[in-house]
């Protein structure tokens, strides 16, 4: 909803199913829009592209310029962001911003956010601070949705860029994703570097460690 002209938005489509879909989508947006890593061959998707390798997406924004860049993986169930100085946007802070927003709009379910045992501990100290409850599942987005279906929750996700916005679908969708982070940076009328700051995002290890079987 909402006109979203003036926003320079670049994206970078991982030569994947957003090839095909974004380009009309975002033609609706009343946006400056272009497009990166949209010409699939078969073999080339996500290959040194999308929201698993961002550096050309960050380099680009900001040589040309842009408000702000998205990029979808392969099937566009995720998406990641960089902002116009070409820091990037995971998903933790996708749910902070996304829920801050929605809580001071009123619409966010039980004032909670549903993610995973992966999610920064910034995101944990943001809910702490903004008096946002957080709830934390199992790692995949199908956990995710049970918890919300199950307390009736409207936000929730997982750090890798699934995002489930239960007013409007029931799994991760990347374009719904980026549609609600440029509604909300045209409404508030602010940098996206700026609005990122909602939260700070701590150093994060994964360890894996080898169980000798019972």
């Amino acid at each position: 909803e909402g006109d979203l002209s003036g926003l320079r938005v670049l994206v970078d489509c991982s030569n994947g199913a957003s090839s095909a879909t974004a380009p009309e989508l975002f033609g609706r947006f009343r946006c400056f829009c272009d497009f990166i890593h949209r010409e699939p061959d078969g073999v080339n998707i996500n290959d040194h592209c999308g929201s698993t390798h961002l550096d050309d997406l960050a380099q680009k924004v900001v040589a040309g310029g842009y408000d702000i860049g998205v990029a979808f993986d392969g099937d566009a169930d995720r998406c990641l962001l960089v902002d116009e100085q070409g820091g990037v946007i995971d998903g933790d802070k996708v749910l902070a911003v996304c829920g801050s927003d929605m809580k001071r709009r009123g619409k966010l379910s039980g004032g909670t956010i549903v993610a995973t045992v992966m999610s920064n501990l910034g995101l944990h100290e943001f809910c702490r601070e903004n008096g946002v409850g957080l709830v934390c599942t199992s790692v995949g987005d199908r956990n995710v949705l049970e918890k919300m279906n199950e307390c009736g929750y409207k936000l929730g996700g997982e750090q890798s860029g699934h995002t489930i916005f239960t007013d409007y679908a029931t799994t991760g969708d990347g374009q719904l994703t980026a549609a609600q982070l440029l509604s909300i940076l045209k409404q508030r009328e602010a940098k996206l570097s700026s609005l990122k700051t909602v939260m700070e995002r701590y150093p994060q290890t994964m360890v894996n460690i080898k169980v000798s079987p019972e």
